[in-house]
């Protein structure tokens, strides 16, 4: 599925270099694409890649783990919870130094040193999303669809925090890189050969931080969400993922 595959990852590079024109659009619209974005978001998680954790779970249970951690229950659970931890850390630090240089400085963003923190952990999650797109979708044309739709609502979302958060550096450098990192990580699933373990462990890692992710982007009460669009985002997108189990 190399030519869907490259499809996709090209969409998901223009989504991310483009996603600074919906700050054109005014406040209300853009709340309900927000609020459309985070139900479809919330639906892919529930319904698609929060069960796959029981198959990844079956994997490392299944594959030779280094002793200490065959003592460890749910180990690629625990691998989800590090991709929830790692990125509320991110996120507590970027608040910390945004309030800061507020106060100090007048400055109403982040740190440089935050600002490239931040850029590579989201780096890292662009990359694995691109490296893990064949592996989620499968064989299956309806799935890339469905992987394309969910993961553009999850980047325009995304992004628009991070231009919020880190104004003209996201614009003239984070962006960019971002784009660039999805591309990278598709680059280097055609390359290398994963084994299946170390496949479970990367899509547990994403789920993490996918879920954080919405929850700390996509969902906060003050951005006057509207919940019309966001159960309209959670039925199209659960609707879509029922067609393709079946």
């Amino acid at each position: 599925m190399f030519i869907p595959s490259l499809l996709v990852i090209i969409g998901f590079m223009i989504v991310h270099i483009f996603t600074n024109a919906i700050k054109r659009l005014e406040k209300r619209m853009t709340n309900r694409l927000v609020s459309l974005v985070s139900g479809g978001s919330i639906a892919y998680v529930l319904l698609h890649l929060v069960p796959e954790l029981t198959h990844y779970q079956d994997v490392a249970h299944e594959a030779a783990l280094v002793p200490w951690l065959e003592k460890v229950d749910y180990v690629t659970y625990m691998s989800a919870l590090l991709g929830v931890a790692v990125f509320y850390g991110i996120n507590q630090l970027s608040e910390k130094s945004e309030r800061e240089n507020r106060r100090k400085e007048n400055l109403t963003r982040p740190s440089v040193s935050i600002f490239a923190l931040e850029i590579s952990a989201f780096a890292l999650y662009n990359g694995l999303i691109g490296y893990l797109l064949q592996e989620l979708s499968g064989d299956n044309i309806a799935a890339y669809v469905v992987y394309f739709i969910v993961f553009s609502f999850h980047f325009i979302a995304n992004n628009r925090i991070l231009h919020l958060t880190h104004e003209d550096l996201y614009t003239r450098i984070g962006r960019w890189v971002l784009a660039f990192s999805v591309l990278t990580g598709w680059i280097l699933y055609e390359v290398t050969h994963a084994s299946d373990l170390t496949l479970a462990f990367m899509s547990s890692f994403l789920t993490g931080g996918v879920v954080l992710n919405i929850l700390n982007d996509e969902l906060p009460e003050e951005r006057e969400s509207s919940f019309p669009a966001f159960i309209v985002g959670m039925i199209f997108i659960a609707v879509l993922l029922q067609v393709i189990i079946v």
